[in-house]
């Protein structure tokens, strides 16, 4: 009896951090929403660089415990707070909770090491691989 071989190329074997990769929180995602739709807020700086904001975080208490939110909605800061959390509510994304605001914070400062200002189509591209 012949044995059954099967080939794959190198491109069609998942990667280890492929397989084990944790879905993306939800404000990471509405980061990469918000370049891959052009919602994004761009501003210049005090020195006259080019900026971009895609979240501009805020640590709230949602049910009593401590969830870090985005300020950035359709391309404009919300400056106020509670249409902040009522924007972030009514979105139904399950925004990152902790314990503590002090472990929150260091989740956010975290994935904000993460962040970099992208094309659309590379946007575009990232989350349609984190589904």
């Amino acid at each position: 009896m012949a044995e059954i071989q099967t080939q794959f190329s190198i491109n069609q074997v998942p990667t280890l951090s492929a397989v084990l990769q944790e879905p993306m929180d939800a404000i990471t995602r509405h980061h990469y929403e918000n370049l891959a739709t052009g919602k994004e807020h761009r501003f210049k700086d005090e020195q006259g660089k080019n900026k971009v904001s895609t979240v501009r975080t805020i640590q709230v208490d949602i049910n009593g415990k401590p969830t870090l939110i985005p300020t950035i909605w359709d391309g404009q800061i919300v400056k106020n707070k509670k249409e902040a959390i009522e924007r972030a509510i009514a979105s139904g994304k399950k925004w990152p909770q902790r314990k503590t605001h002090a472990e929150l914070r260091k989740f956010d400062i975290k994935i904000h090491e993460k962040m970099e200002d992208i094309s659309s189509e590379k946007a575009k591209n990232i989350l349609f691989r984190n589904k």
